[in-house]
């Protein structure tokens, strides 16, 4: 390393052309580099997605979902399995070990479900598999109105829907609101007996009759010309002459049995903005793609969509690329603002500005350098990499200080030339060492493969760079400039004489301190005791997320209500949410399509706040939570929204409490009983659970014996049914450019009544006609809206809200509560969801911790060749703890990953003044005595030292601050490390020298004096 410094201070201008070429890789490396606001992360995840239209729940959940459970268990690597029953599908998420490789499970799922076909029914549609994306939320949320003289949706989604669809970075795009046209052929009951057809014989006739059939080819003259045969049906006027041929050999058309015309299918979904009715259009982006690309693309489709058609209106309601480019936008002024903060720390100690540009080189060296090898490892410009940036600014310049200060001391008796070289030589090992502590305790972080490695191996791998880039930058670039610019050090820097008084009062206050062993011990162990105890009272939370200024409710409504009835319920919500001065606009969607694991009777309302307004979202959710609760008939929960994060990492203040159990109908009623006690407590408001809400059904129970009397079967009798309530799709024909599905049904009031139901005719294998009710048994039931299962057993999930004067303390409370509750027999708690994601990553970053305080430990005890000052210098951890907790404790911020990561972050920088303080006392011990070695070891390098941990620390503030909009989410790192540095920095000069005068002696045998180093 010494080699390096003596080359570069000969060859100054090679040196300068390598920084030239850093330079220039640096930019291109910054040009090529994607921008999105978090690291992509790959959740191991496979979804299936089965409809099987008409089922309910029960139907289901026995057809479907238990056969698909029991296929996909026996399969290698699965981890969990979670599955949805609801009307219509089936959805069933398997998570596996993460490490497993998607394709090859993808694969093995495929064959399973194949595998097991013909055990499902018959007409449900083919099972769709997919891949969970974290991020798969909307990238941007769009409003469509206008006039286009003719339906709304079908426009939308035959014209511009596709245009979006086509976009390179665009992945889906789901719609919600409007109403789909159509060819009603309504058909005449009674001209259908007459003329003894049948519906399902119309219906093929129908879609028999729009056809084209390629039938070869003729030679005309010198051509040879294909032929083509069909019929093309392209009006709805057309459609009523399409002839239709009976028993008796006449010919009849459909206009004589049927009423042919363009018709709305039944409302299914709501799209809402600001109160008035719209298309919404959600759309996704593409796993390799950024919702800044998303954006851009759709803009300028949008421009485009707009100048084809005027008559239309596309309002955009989210762009999730905003927040990524204001986040990106503040953690860049962060990082400016760090540097220029370091540099006036600098200035204040050296009173040189020559001296501090030579310290402040370093910083854009290491970043320009750091952001090369980011490029090169493939990683983004996103709110972790680049915050990682931002916590590196301070650190940085230790190594460049260290150095400098070494060369200061070197020229009280030496040329600047001679200086140069031998400052650095004495100041080489301790900097070495602290940068080998900092960079290895994230080494761990390669080893974890769950969302808290995916989220922070970048932050880690960049700070190594950092740290690498400076130690290159202070061995070769400080000396350089040491030697070119001749920076001296004024006695009259700005602190020098604050320095200098704090060095006096410490040589004559430390000898005294030093024979007060057991005080110092006492001390230490108390101030311990503080830490713990500040560190009991914090809140345990997943991550914290970036404020969006989006306020995301779930509105779930009394199951089985029209969209009519929906809509009434929503007035005076919608109406409180205009009325709050908060909010800038809002969307109400409901009935989206996609696979949702969300229940059907749940409206989703999504408010957008004010970019000025003066209250945090989380203390507006407070505000509303309250308000809210006046609202009958509907169960309303609130949380902060995210357009770039999955719900998955955010919990807001929801409690959940999950119980499971192999008997459905027990588990209900235990659940409806743990809800009525959890109802009386006054911690928590709003208790409901996820099967308390029944949704009555129509139950057909088809006697198979009187079916089989009749030639029929069960099956048979069940598909007639459907076919009169829902209707056939008989075709599908071109309008004017859109493709308009035919459909064949009765008059929707039929069978609006159970009568009627009871008295449709069922046609026997004989050709007679019965009632259905001679079949079959018809009576109403309560069916769940959706069975949830977990790993083959039924859950049911308990969910409620914490009074705001309990926010604190609720879920705790109602942890215990549930603890101590008996339950029946079979029923048992279990963990959800987000607790069990919160201990896997907590535990896994908490394993990581350790392994990098071993890892420090070892690292240490080489640099030393001794294994107790090392463990003497990891005293400093401890020490540091009191300033993290106690920070934490005082901004209120919870431990999270990020906190934790900020732990072991701390692991690395904390002991780096313990380091330099026992190089220097190992150096002093030949030429003065232990207790005066000890006193001036602390004196001399306690402006090294002062200087190193405030331009660490200032560079932290702004996060600590939570500056910016996504500056919540790394604050816990800043806190931690901020609070740590400066507790470890002031109780390592002042207890350090004991445990160091302990340690040493331990190490002696009295013979004689002083006696002499026996072992280590």
């Amino acid at each position: 390393m010494v080699n390096l410094t003596k080359f570069a201070v000969r060859r100054p201008v090679t040196i300068i052309l390598c920084l030239i070429t850093i330079a220039y890789f640096g930019v291109q490396s910054l040009l090529g580099t994607k921008v999105e606001l978090t690291p992509e992360m790959d959740l191991p995840m496979l979804v299936i997605g089965t409809v099987y239209a008409g089922a309910s729940p029960e139907d289901i959940n026995d057809l479907i979902t238990t056969k698909q459970e029991d296929a996909i268990s026996s399969l290698d690597s699965v981890d969990t399995i979670n599955s949805y029953s609801k009307d219509n599908v089936s959805i069933v998420l398997v998570q596996y070990k993460y490490g497993t490789n998607l394709d090859t499970a993808y694969i093995n799922l495929k064959k399973a479900i194949d595998g097991i076909r013909n055990d499902m029914p018959d007409d449900i549609e083919e099972p769709r598999i997919l891949e969970l994306n974290l991020t798969s939320g909307a990238a941007v949320t769009l409003a469509v109105s206008g006039n286009v003289g003719q339906n709304l949706y079908t426009y939308v989604d035959n014209k511009i829907v596709p245009e979006f669809e086509k976009l390179s970075s665009v992945s889906e795009v789901s719609v919600s609101g409007g109403q789909k046209s159509y060819v009603s052929v309504q058909l005449d009951p009674e001209k259908m007996k007459q003329y003894h057809l049948t519906m399902p014989a119309v219906a093929q006739i129908v879609g028999a009759a729009d056809f084209t059939i390629p039938a070869g080819d003729i030679d005309v003259g010198r051509q040879k010309l294909n032929v083509s045969v069909g019929n093309d049906y392209n009006n709805t006027d057309s459609l009523k002459n399409i002839a239709i041929p009976l028993a008796n050999g006449d010919t009849i058309h459909l206009s004589d049995i049927a009423d042919v015309y363009d018709a709305l299918k039944d409302e299914d979904s709501i799209g809402r903005y600001n109160g008035e009715n719209i298309i919404s259009l959600d759309i996704k982006k593409q796993s390799d793609s950024t919702a800044i690309e998303v954006s851009k693309q759709v803009s300028q489709q949008v421009a485009s969509i707009l100048a084809d058609n005027p008559g239309i209106n596309i309002t955009v309601v989210n762009d999730s690329s905003n927040v990524i480019k204001e986040s990106i936008s503040n953690v860049v002024q962060t990082m400016v603002m760090a540097i220029i903060l370091s540099m006036i720390i600098l200035w204040l100690f050296y009173g040189d500005l020559r001296a501090s540009v030579i310290v402040g080189t370093s910083i854009p060296i290491s970043v320009v350098l750091s952001l090369i090898c980011m490029s090169a490892m493939g990683f983004s410009l996103n709110v972790i990499s680049l915050t990682s940036l931002v916590l590196g600014v301070g650190m940085m310049v230790d190594n460049s200080i260290n150095v400098l200060d070494g060369c200061f001391r070197a020229k009280e008796t030496r040329n600047y030339y001679d200086a140069a070289i031998e400052g650095s030589r004495i100041m080489i090992g301790s900097i070495t060492g602290g940068t080998i502590t900092t960079c290895v305790v994230f080494f761990p972080l390669v080893f974890l493969n769950g969302m808290s490695g995916q989220l922070f191996i970048q932050l880690g791998y960049t700070i190594v760079f950092c740290m690498v880039a400076s130690l290159f930058s202070a061995v070769t670039i400080v000396p350089l400039s040491f030697v070119q610019w001749h920076p001296v050090e004024k006695e009259k820097a700005p602190v020098n004489g604050l320095i200098k008084s704090l060095q006096n009062w410490y040589r004559k206050n430390i000898p005294y301190l030093l024979k007060k062993t057991k005080v110092v011990f006492t001390v230490s162990i108390l101030l311990m005791a503080a830490a713990l105890a500040m560190a009991s009272k914090l809140r345990v939370d997943l991550m914290t997320t970036v404020d969006e200024g989006i306020v995301s409710m779930s509105i779930k409504m009394r199951p089985g209500l029209s969209i009519d009835a929906l809509n009434q319920s929503l007035a005076g919500m919608e109406e409180f949410i205009t009325n709050d001065e908060n909010v800038d606009h809002y969307l109400v969607t409901y009935g989206a399509g996609g696979l949702s694991i969300d229940s059907s009777s749940t409206i989703n309302l999504n408010a957008y706040l004010k970019d000025d307004r003066k209250q945090t979202t989380d203390q507006i959710i407070n505000k509303w939570r309250g308000q809210l609760a006046d609202f009958k008939d509907c169960s309303v929960t609130l949380k902060q929204g995210s357009s770039t994060m999955s719900s998955t990492m955010m919990s807001g203040d929801q409690i959940e409490v999950d119980l499971q159990s192999t008997n459905y109908e027990t588990l209900k009623k235990a659940s409806a009983q743990l809800v009525t006690e959890l109802q009386k407590r006054e911690d928590v408001m709003q208790v409901h659970s996820s099967v308390e809400n029944a949704a009555p059904v129509v139950k057909v129970r088809i006697d198979p014996v009187k079916a089989q009397a009749e030639g029929l079967t069960p099956a048979v009798i069940g598909s007639n049914v459907y076919t009169a309530l829902s209707g056939v799709k008989a075709s599908t024909i071109r309008v004017d450019g859109e493709d308009i599905d035919v459909k064949v049904e009765y008059a929707k009031d039929k069978y609006d009544a159970i009568e009627k139901l009871q008295g449709m005719m069922i046609t026997t294998a004989s050709g007679t006609t019965l009632p259905l009710s001679d079949l079959a048994e018809i009576y109403y039931k309560d069916s769940p809206q959706q069975i949830e299962r977990k790993n083959k057993q039924y859950k049911v999930a308990i969910t409620m809200q914490p009074q705001s004067e309990y926010l604190k303390t609720a879920k705790d409370d109602v942890k215990k509560f549930v603890k101590n509750y008996k339950l029946p027999a079979g029923v048992k708690p279990m963990t959800n969801d987000l607790d069990k994601i919160m201990n896997e990553e907590l535990g896994a970053l908490g394993g990581a911790l350790i392994t990098g305080v071993f890892l420090v430990f070892i690292v240490m005890a080489i640099q030393f060749e001794s294994p107790k000052y090392s463990a003497m210098v990891m005293t400093s951890i401890p020490f540091s703890l009191i300033g993290s907790f106690g920070l934490l404790f005082a901004a209120d911020a919870p431990i999270d990953m990020v906190s934790m990561l900020g732990f072991l972050m701390l692991v690395g920088t904390v002991v780096n003044n313990g380091i330099l303080y026992v190089e220097t006392v190992n150096q002093m011990l030949g030429e003065m005595p232990l207790d005066k070695a000890l006193v001036e070891a602390g004196a001399i390098r306690m402006r090294p030292i002062f200087m190193t941990t405030l331009t660490t620390v200032i560079s932290m503030v702004p996060n600590a601050l939570a500056y910016g909009k996504s500056g919540k989410m790394m604050q816990g790192l800043a806190l931690v490390n901020v609070g740590g540095l400066l507790a470890s920095t002031a109780l390592t000069l002042l207890l350090l020298p004991t445990f160091y005068r302990v340690v040493y002696k331990w190490g002696r045998k009295k013979i004689g004096g002083e006696g002499e180093l026996i072992c280590d």
